[in-house]
């Protein structure tokens, strides 16, 4: 008789064990076969772009736990859809403004390299022309000199009056090609004060864009960009741009497998974008967390921790 019960009692048990094992397995529904459902025209996001993104969203898991988390079927009833509301409007509005900021920096990195370029040949070109002024000056009291003492001696030779007056235009040319020098560097000293008034206006203006850019796009995002729902689905709402795309995926992916945020600003499940690590890795809390809800237990264990809580 006490060895009839034993068997009895312990087939109850490996059936309780078998019946908790699965409900432990169904929180963590892993393998989770997923279609893509609605892509909103609004984005800009071709079926084939999705297909990447989820499919480096489920490689982010699966490289690091080593296991088939996530299969793609399209005809799968969980599905995750791409939702346009006023969050991707934000986004859209955040991104035209950033570009607007960038096109100005650059046209003013661009004005700054053209400025420093023509301040440089200006600087070389002021350091000749002054060599130049200093040549003609003393060839002109050179000149003055021997003129004055020819006067001195009473008068020069036909030849001499020759060479004298040879000099002499050869003085005059020296003079005009210095005006021209002249006009040049006042020419390039206009242009260089016109690029600098420019250039500060540039400034002053990516400066007034910055603080409002800060103002109004500065503080960070929750994780509302995109949702998990028990009713099996992902929405995806908002993104910036493909890699923002993978993270929301991935975040949004492991809350499907049950986890729950954790506090570490450069994880994944962190409840906030903005410090993750690129490329995307599962930092250890991320780790952690995909343990405590989906690792293996055996029924035994399992059965424990569910008499014990």
């Amino acid at each position: 008789m006490r060895s009839g019960f034993s068997i009895l009692l312990m087939s109850v048990l490996l059936f309780s064990g078998g019946y908790f094992y699965y409900v432990a397995q169904a929180v963590c529904p892993a393998p989770l076969e997923y279609a893509i459902g609605k892509i909103d025209p609004s984005f800009d996001l071709t079926l084939g772009d999705a297909r990447i993104a989820l499919s480096d969203a489920e490689s982010i898991w699966e490289d690091a736990t080593g296991q088939n988390l996530f299969t793609y079927n399209p005809d799968a009833k969980f599905t995750v859809n791409f939702i346009y509301d006023e969050r991707q409007a934000y986004t859209d509005a955040e991104g035209s403004f950033k570009q607007k900021l960038d096109q100005t920096q650059s046209v003013s990195d661009t004005l700054n390299t053209t400025y420093g370029t023509l301040l440089k040949n200006y600087d070389t070109l002021q350091v000749q022309y002054s060599q130049k002024v200093d040549q003609y000056e003393q060839a002109i009291k050179d000149h003055n000199q021997k003129v004055s003492s020819y006067n001195l001696q009473g008068g020069v030779t036909e030849e001499e009056f020759d060479r004298l007056e040879e000099k002499q235009k050869t003085l005059d040319t020296e003079r005009i090609a210095l005006s021209i020098l002249a006009k040049e560097l006042n020419s390039m000293v206009a242009e260089i004060n016109k690029i600098g008034d420019r250039g500060n206006i540039l400034v002053e203006t990516y400066n007034r864009g910055v603080k409002e850019y800060n103002h109004t796009f500065g503080n960070s995002r929750e994780f509302t960009q995109g949702t998990y729902s028990s009713d099996k689905r992902i929405d995806i709402y908002t993104y910036s741009d493909m890699q923002e795309l993978r993270l929301v995926i991935a975040h949004e992916f492991g809350h499907a497998l049950s986890l729950d945020h954790v506090a570490d600003e450069t994880s994944i499940m962190y409840f906030l974008i903005g410090e993750q690590q690129q490329p995307l890795t599962l930092t250890e809390n991320d780790m952690a967390e995909f343990i405590r809800v989906c690792q293996t237990k055996s029924a035994w264990g399992i059965l424990t921790e569910r008499l014990i809580n």
